[in-house]
């Protein structure tokens, strides 16, 4: 049930999650969880690193996601798609040669409209 425990170990703080691979059953996890439910001492041991470790950082490969964002393209916003779509001299794919070719390769007439 769930990750091995191995990569929960590898990024979050000592002592701050409960695995399944601990216990001998899922009935003893249950049992454990509620009496978890029912100590709070017990409860806040898991949130202890919270004050012990503070300045630690988890392994989030923050630079490779700062560049990774830093170099996507950006978004475009078209103002008028027909004009995109079409090229600016609206010539783009609406010339005849363009049309034959289609025929040939959908065998059927390809009409094409100015959309505006």
């Amino acid at each position: 049930m769930g990750a091995p425990k191995i990569d929960y170990l590898r990024v979050a703080p000592p002592d701050s999650f409960i695995h399944v691979d601990d216990f001998e059953s899922p009935a003893r996890l249950a049992k454990y969880l509620i009496k978890l439910d029912n100590n709070d001492t017990l409860y806040n041991e898991y949130f202890r690193w919270k004050m012990e470790n503070r300045g630690r950082f988890v392994d989030t490969k923050f630079w490779c996601r700062l560049c990774g964002l830093l170099n996507r393209p950006r978004k475009k916003v078209y103002a008028d798609v027909a004009r995109w779509w079409h090229g600016a001299d609206e010539e783009v794919c609406v010339d005849r040669s363009w049309r034959r070719r289609a025929s040939e390769w959908y065998g059927a007439p390809i009409i094409v409209k100015p959309l505006l």
